[in-house]
């Protein structure tokens, strides 16, 4: 993973000598609760419990990160940095870390983006990591299901006159099913998957940004 980390840092300092400028200032990366956690506890309410905050390990955090940077770099021919807009009270604009979106990544605005810096393309990125019912069994009481993990990547650029100048969209699904069974007791939902750990997860997430990476626009 060091060895991946370091070609890319290469090639952003290669890409760097590329003609216009490109900032990216919101970047969503959402991954399933049910891919990363065996057992979820919802009330009615819609409240979880039990649940940690999605936690990604350092060095494969900043791979994707700056793998994010590379192919903006790319597709736009442009110098990429990410874009952290303050907020009134001067704080960096970042996403929250929850069960599923992973935290610290830039969340602004394109109208604050542009007060914050000058830029030629105005960029938001987005990975979403889910799945999608296969098979199914059972009733409202308890079901068992099969679920396909799927990877969508998104990419859109606003230029100055803030009218989308690129866009781009993947999907990759090419990934084994997990198994989850959901039953209910007394108005909580019990859900119980045989999860992954965040490394597979991780896997997946390089594999559909190489897809993005190298999909002919």
């Amino acid at each position: 993973m060091k060895t991946r980390l370091l070609l890319l840092i290469l090639s952003l300092q290669f890409l760097s000598f590329a003609q216009g400028t490109a900032g990216i200032y919101k970047v969503k990366w959402f991954i399933d609760k049910r891919l990363t956690n065996e057992v979820i506890i919802n009330a009615n309410g819609g409240g979880n419990f039990g649940l940690d905050r999605l936690t990604i390990p350092p060095a494969l955090y900043d791979s994707v990160v700056a793998e994010i940077q590379k192919i903006v770099q790319q597709d736009l021919r442009s110098d990429a940095q990410y874009i952290y807009p303050l907020s009134r009270s001067g704080r960096e604009l970042r996403t929250n870390n929850t069960a599923e979106q992973v935290g610290g990544l830039p969340r602004g605005t394109k109208r604050k983006a542009m007060r914050t810096e000058y830029k030629e393309y105005y960029v938001k990125f987005k990975i979403h990591v889910g799945l999608n019912k296969t098979f199914g069994i059972g009733g409202e009481v308890a079901s068992y299901s099969r679920l396909k993990p799927f990877v969508r990547v998104k990419m859109k650029a606003y230029g100055l006159d803030r009218r989308v100048k690129y866009r781009k969209t993947t999907r990759l699904g090419d990934f084994k099913s997990i198994g989850s069974f959901e039953y209910n007791l007394g108005g909580v939902t019990v859900t119980n998957t045989n999860g992954l750990p965040i490394e597979e997860v991780l896997d997946m997430v390089f594999k559909g940004l190489d897809k993005f990476e190298n999909k002919v626009k």
